[in-house]
């Protein structure tokens, strides 16, 4: 069985329309006028995938939970250590890649 892409192949896009408060907008084309995104589109599209890998993240502990039962006050703070250093990469990798920017 074969998953309907709607005639779309693995990593093709999809251009859509889309509508934005103005703020939102204004914000978002500061960060391509200040070479932090290389598009509105790239930005939106990005900001969908942090989205995507939340929910993934999200079904990960979920299942996990189901499996193992709530976690004990050890497991949380690793939990918590991970997520944070996690959250640390995320952050390093968005200052290199705004420094590329500049």
């Amino acid at each position: 069985m074969t998953a309907d892409t709607g005639g779309m192949i693995h990593g093709m896009t999809k251009k859509i329309g889309i509508s934005l408060r103005q703020e939102l907008y204004d914000w978002a084309a500061r960060e391509v006028e200040e070479g932090r995104a290389e598009s509105v589109s790239a930005l939106i599209a990005e900001g969908l995938e942090l989205l995507e890998s939340r929910a993934q993240l999200e079904a990960v502990v979920k299942d996990l939970r189901a499996e193992a039962g709530d976690l004990d006050e050890q497991a949380k703070a690793s939990l918590g250590a991970a997520l944070g250093a996690a959250d640390e990469a995320y952050r390093q990798h968005e200052a290199g890649r705004a420094g590329h920017a500049a």
